[in-house]
């Protein structure tokens, strides 16, 4: 069974404009590609510490452009915080900042 939380929304922090101040990350469960009921919130270090202990393919953010796929969620470090990237064919995108504010 494959299970995939698929980034909804965010909330930035400290009004910056970069990935790393996503501060939280709305999400929904997906299973076998199907969307469930199930959904929550997560922080920015809370969502970097489920991808690397699930992988890189378990979380997913659309892009906001329905005629794409959307990218992966990676969690990246900058030498003082941990944050999230998505990548797409091995380069980050910013398919998260894209994403509607919470």
């Amino acid at each position: 069974m494959s299970t995939v939380l698929v980034c909804v929304a965010r909330r930035m922090e400290n009004s910056g404009g970069r990935h790393e101040h996503i501060a939280y990350l709305w999400w929904k469960k997906y299973v076998n590609g199907n969307p469930t009921a199930e959904g929550d919130v997560a922080s920015r270090e809370q969502m970097a510490q489920y991808i690397r202990a699930n992988g890189n393919d378990s979380v997913f953010c659309f892009d906001r452009n329905s005629t794409k796929t959307g990218a992966w969620v990676h969690a990246h470090n900058n030498g003082h915080i941990n944050y999230v990237q998505t990548v797409a064919d091995g380069r980050k995108t910013d398919n998260l900042l894209s994403l509607p504010e919470q």
